[in-house]
Parts: structure tokens; C-alpha cells; sequence
């Protein structure tokens, strides 16, 4: 069996043009090299170089061998990657979600449902691409506002979150008992960015408003804290975006303002997730 050092030392060596050249970015002596080439040679039973006044190039057999090489490496490349990422798969769900704060309440139901495995969630603004990535085994799980209907998909709903706003007590609107996204427009807010499909919904609704979207949840809070900005706020997501002391917190009654949260998976899967299931009153 040809070891794969002496297939890298070939590739190199036609890549960079020379010995010298090769040696040097394997980080090997050019002499170790030379002999590596000549094992090379000696287990294929052919010259691979042409060697004249001290120097060598490569033969056409050399390329040929150099070419087959590359696709020797290339393949034990993607042989290794996966298993790297089946072995992932096995120890990892991945959960998209359209959402964070689903994410915040699944999170200590999947580590008590799943110990020795972790749980991977990102968020996506739209159920088509969260659904497209449940399809394509790119997540194992998704948190969408509605179940899909046919059998293809097993769900259920486990959380509803509704949109508040968070103001100064000086501001106009700050003796409302509920608000409608159309007052609030040409209002300036402090947003945390990675709210999923919140984000493009608050665009959608409240016009000629702008959004300081921010990277993380801290500097949100400290802009909230520290600013008179109006800013997002629901009760679920209270204990990571408090409301900061003096703020009022004023309800959005538009129905679009009420998010219920399904968690779900490929029919095929349901029994993988039966715990998950379970977990929800």
C-alpha cells in the first residue's frame, strides 16, 4: 500500500515546480524527499522523474501519477470529512428555529431529554427556508409558527409570545394600555438582530421607523439601559431583555404581534423526538 505522505510529496513537487520548492512547504529536508521519491518510484515499478546534470523533472509518467495522486487525497479528504460529519450528526441536533426565545425554552428540555448529546440551534426568518432545511437533513428539528399539513410532518404547539415595547415614561405614547404598530410609527428602536422573523415583520408593519439592529443581546441591553430608545419586549424573553427600572412595557394588541410556536419534525422522525413530545403540557 503506497503511504500518503509519498502522494503528497509528488503532488508538491508538480504543484511548486521543484524539489526545493516542495521540501520546503512539506517541511522536509530536500534529501528525505528525494528518497520518499524513490520509494515512490520503486513501489510503482516506473522512473517518475527525469534526472539530468543533478537536477529532475517531472516524466509524463510523473504527471500521470501526480494527476491520479491529487484524486487519491481529494477522495481520503472527503472520506474523512464524512465521517467527521456523520459522527457530528450522531452527537449533535441541530434545531433551526424561526425565533430565539423557543430556542431559550427548548434548551434545558433537550439537555434533559438528550444527556450526552448536544443541541445545535440557529435561527432563520422564514418557515420556507427552515422547511426546506428539515427536507434536505440539514436540521433535525424546526420551531415554525404553523404545522404543515399533510402527514409528512408531526407537530405541536408549546409556547406563545406576544410583542411588547418598551419606553421611556416621558414619551408621548408611554400612558397607553396597548399600542398598535401603527402608532409607533417613524419611531427609532434599539433591536437586537438575530430576531428572526420578527425582524422582518416590525419593518413590514410600522412604517417610516428605524432599526438600530445590534449584534448581541448585551449591547442591546446596555443601549436600552442607557439610552431613552424604544425597544422590543416580550415576557418570555424577559429574563435575557429586561425591561430596565422606569421603563413601561406596553403591549402590541395587532394579531401579528402574537407569535405561537410549533415544534416540528419529518413524520419519520417523530419517535426520535418522543421525548421532546412529551415535555409539552
Amino acid at each position: 500500500m503506497i503511504e500518503t505522505y509519498l502522494l503528497h510529496g509528488l503532488v508538491e513537487i508538480e504543484r511548486l515546480g521543484s524539489f526545493t520548492a516542495a521540501a520546503k512547504a512539506l517541511f522536509v529536508s530536500q534529501p528525505a524527499l528525494s528518497r520518499a521519491m524513490r520509494k515512490l518510484e520503486g513501489e510503482l515499478g516506473v522512473e517518475l522523474f527525469d534526472r539530468q546534470g543533478g537536477r529532475a523533472a517531472l516524466s509524463p509518467l510523473g504527471r500521470i501519477a501526480a494527476e491520479h495522486a491529487r484524486g487519491v487525497l481529494a477522495a481520503l479528504d472527503g472520506m474523512s470529512a464524512a465521517v467527521r460529519e456523520a459522527e457530528r450528526a450522531m452527537r449533535v441536533l441541530r434545531v433551526g428555529s424561526i425565533a430565539p426565545a423557543p430556542t431559550w425554552t427548548l434548551a434545558p428540555i433537550f439537555a434533559q431529554a438528550f444527556p450526552g448529546r448536544d443541541a445545535e440551534f440557529s435561527i432563520r426568518e422564514t418557515e420556507d427556508s427552515l422547511l426546506q432545511a428539515l427536507d434536505e437533513g440539514t436540521i433535525d428539528a424546526a420551531v415554525l409558527l404553523h404545522v404543515p399539513p399533510g402527514p409528512a410532518w408531526r407537530g405541536q404547539m408549546f409556547l406563545r409570545e406576544r410583542l411588547g415595547v418598551m419606553l421611556p415614561p416621558v414619551h408621548p405614547l408611554a400612558q397607553r394600555k396597548t399600542l398598535r404598530f401603527a402608532d409607533l410609527a417613524g419611531e427609532t428602536f434599539v433591536v437586537f438582530g438575530s430576531i428572526g422573523f420578527w425582524m422582518p415583520l416590525v419593518r413590514s408593519k410600522i412604517p417610516d421607523a428605524e432599526f438600530l439592529e445590534q449584534g448581541t443581546l448585551d449591547a442591546t441591553r446596555r443601549i436600552v439601559a442607557n439610552s431613552d430608545l424604544p425597544a422590543f419586549h416580550t415576557a418570555v424573553a424577559a429574563d435575557r431583555m429586561p425591561a430596565p427600572e422606569g421603563r413601561v412595557v406596553i403591549p402590541i394588541r395587532d394579531s401579528d404581534a402574537t407569535a405561537t410556536y410549533h415544534f416540528v419534525v419529518k413524520a419519520g422522525r417523530a419517535d426520535d423526538f418522543a421525548a421532546i413530545f412529551a415535555a409539552f403540557p
